[in-house]
């Protein structure tokens, strides 16, 4: 009997010590919510963090579910609660670093004519900033770690070289064109110590933030072609799935790219 505990304790160290972990920001809902619940049910544990998780009712059940998954408060734009969980998580290995907090911003202050300051740097903030900051902070957790990956979720409405007609949103096209050089300057800094850092598009996801960006409800939004790129309409689960898949097999040889969520390259 006493044989057997040893065996089941070993075998419960094992597991434990062979955990990945993945640390999500915006994890409250959309595609980052379907980041937590797909790894946590692969098994990884998952550090999800939002703005203001005692509010975010499917994240709270969905950690209820799984006890994989550790809720954290974190505002990517303010650097003291950055510094605070980065504090809290000391030492803690984080394979996987998922950017997915982001900001669309109101449609009718960034059409071109009625361009506001003040949305504008919202956009910076969020979208560039807080993926720069995010990952430049838990850079040493990632660098811990076995896998060694960064990843912030773009968009191809950022892609300069695909920028041949006006866009609606020219405020949120910049901002996801600079978090990509942000990236670009993350994956530099980071390659002789063999992190692996990708932007991705996630496709045109079936979320709230598409479906403002668009003026639609939700049945007209899953029809439309994402900013008429041509690209099909994807639910959460479908994105995700095809994100995963391309992060499985992330490695020196893509480090630095804009990848589609079938894992061929964007023009930058």
């Amino acid at each position: 009997m006493y044989r057997i505990s040893i065996i089941l304790s070993l075998l419960a160290l094992s597991h434990t010590l062979a955990a990945q972990t993945v640390l999500v920001t915006g994890s409250n809902r959309g595609i980052g919510l379907e980041f937590v619940s797909q790894y946590a049910e692969r098994d990884w544990d998952v550090i999800a963090t939002s703005r203001s998780p005692m509010d975010d009712y499917d994240l709270q059940a969905l950690a209820k579910k799984y006890k994989n998954i550790q809720i954290e408060t974190l505002d990517v734009t303010d650097q003291h609660e950055i510094e605070a969980l980065v504090a809290k998580l000391e030492k803690r290995p984080i394979d996987l670093l998922i950017n997915n907090a982001g900001l669309l911003g109101d449609r009718s202050k960034q059409q071109w004519g009625e361009i506001n300051k003040e949305t504008f740097d919202q956009l910076m903030d969020v979208n560039v900033f807080g993926p720069l900051k995010v990952s430049e902070a838990f850079s040493k957790n990632v660098i811990a770690s076995e896998k060694k990956q960064i990843i912030v979720l773009s968009s191809i409405i950022g892609s300069i070289g695909m920028r041949n007609s006006p866009t609606p949103l020219p405020s949120l096209a910049i901002s996801k064109a600079a978090v990509n050089m942000a990236m670009k300057t993350v994956a530099t800094q980071l390659e002789s110590d063999g992190v692996h850092v990708a932007m991705l598009f996630p496709g045109s996801v079936q979320t709230r933030m598409m479906h403002q960006a668009f003026g639609m409800d939700i049945e007209e939004a899953s029809n439309k072609k994402d900013f008429d790129y041509g690209f099909e309409s994807l639910t959460p689960s479908e994105s995700v799935t095809k994100m995963i898949s391309v992060i499985d097999k992330l490695d020196r040889s893509k480090t630095g790219l804009f990848l589609n969520n079938d894992g061929t390259e964007i023009p930058w």
